[in-house]
């Protein structure tokens, strides 16, 4: 799928402005890193319309946190992005989406093997699928934000979707025609589906979910959730995001295409910064700052969030990737080795790469307005997390990954600041 995508190897990078900063013994690896930064800002700000990006470095819980960034904020009077920055963090949502899945199951409020049927017998056509495959991609059931329909309306950046209408979309008893996918396949209608299941097992609205379930008991008090216009406060926060992408909606006639015929070709080099997040609810809408971001996925790691048991749910993957050995959407161990390079869990997806020292949990989410990765080496205690003012193809984003996140990994073990040995050295 286009919005919120997880594409292999096309991953961004952050932590927390509330963290301690780096102390001075860091300035060296400071410096590594703003010329990695620098360097990308150069060869690629032109190819993919961007104008900043911000990079986050978390060494542990408590700090240090070494930020840099390159370019501006794209705004008037442009200024260099900030560690207070906020970003639409995409599809990073999901991961919200499905904590608060298990958190329902931990309370015993549902089962993550129960079905669509228990909990929307109004949706008929999917009675059979499960909550599980709605959070790992193998429910079939296509994503609303690859056709034309929602596609044309997103072009008013104020429109107010619902979830009725966003379902409706790809719904086969509503006329839709599109047929139902296989194995794995991304699918933002998924976690449509599953925001309601968690608004009639909670008794809240998601919003509230959200709030009382997990922004306030972990302080992510940088973090928000608008099904709906951004206010203005927030929009103040926000650097420009720039819509540069002008490939063709999947399932628009005459897909694959690229150009003027694409349907949102008309918001290519537009600010899409203060859009309307309807169209993209529990599966994408929530805006944070980079550190926020970090520390939300340390408190997930650290089970300050639900228990081991439903933690080792959210890390049982199927394959996202076609190999020789094992079918797309079938259960794999891990992606740890080059037989299984690239698994997705429950909101969480594991890549396996030599570059990126054996295997890291992580994330990409992008809206219209940018892009947003974080990355988690378990065995560094170690959180990345970056983003850049513009969405591109997926042509030209894995560019990113390759040519930021492995260098970023090689100056920190070269630097000293992590080692081998599995343990942050950074002082403290």
């Amino acid at each position: 799928m286009r919005y919120g995508t997880l594409a292999v190897g096309a991953l961004f990078l952050a932590a927390s402005a509330l963290f301690t900063p780096a102390p001075a013994a860091d300035e060296a690896v400071t410096a590594q890193l703003q010329q990695i930064v620098d360097d990308y800002q150069a060869q690629n700000a032109a190819t993919e319309g961007f104008t900043g990006i911000e990079l986050q470095v978390s060494l542990g819980d408590a700090g240090p946190v070494i930020a840099v960034s390159s370019g501006n904020d794209g705004l008037r009077n442009a200024q260099p992005m900030t560690t207070g920055a906020l970003f639409q963090i995409g599809s990073n949502t999901k991961s919200f989406t499905a904590a608060l899945i298990l958190k329902l199951e931990a309370a015993g409020k549902l089962k993550i093997d129960q079905t669509i049927g228990d909990w929307l017998p109004e949706y008929p056509a999917w009675k059979s699928v499960t909550i599980r495959s709605l959070l790992n991609m193998t429910s079939g059931i296509p994503t609303y934000d690859e056709t034309e329909d929602i596609g044309a309306k997103q072009l008013d950046l104020n429109y107010q979707f619902t979830p009725q209408e966003l379902i409706t979309a790809v719904d086969p008893d509503e006329g839709s025609n599109i047929p139902p996918t296989t194995g794995y396949s991304y699918s933002n209608t998924n976690y449509i589906l599953a925001g309601l299941i968690i608004e009639r097992a909670s008794g809240m609205s998601y919003k509230e979910a959200l709030e009382k379930l997990i922004f306030e008991p972990l302080h992510l008090t940088n973090t928000y959730y608008f099904n709906g216009p951004t206010p203005r406060s927030i929009v103040r926060r926000m650097p420009a995001g720039f819509y540069n992408d002008p490939t063709c909606l999947d399932y628009q006639p005459g897909a694959p295409c690229s150009g003027p015929e694409s349907t949102l070709y008309p918001l290519i080099g537009t600010d899409t910064r203060a859009e309307n997040m309807s169209w993209a609810g529990p599966a994408g809408s929530i805006i944070a700052t980079l550190g926020d971001l970090a520390q939300w996925w340390r408190a997930v790691f650290e089970l300050r969030v639900f228990p081991q048991a439903q933690l080792d749910e959210m890390e049982m993957l199927i394959s996202a990737v076609t190999t020789n050995q094992i079918p797309l959407g079938h259960p794999i161990p891990g992606s740890t080795s080059a037989e299984n390079p690239f698994g997705f869990g429950l909101g969480v997806a594991q890549l396996y790469n030599a570059s990126l020292q054996g295997y890291i949990w992580y994330y990409q989410g992008e809206g219209l307005a940018c892009r947003v990765i974080f990355a988690y080496w378990p065995q560094y205690n170690l959180v990345v997390t970056a983003a850049v003012n513009s969405t591109v193809s997926a042509l030209v984003g894995p560019n990113f990954t390759n040519g930021v996140l492995p260098a970023t990994l090689a100056a920190l073990l070269s630097a000293g600041v992590i080692d081998n040995s599995g343990a942050a050295t950074a002082s403290q």
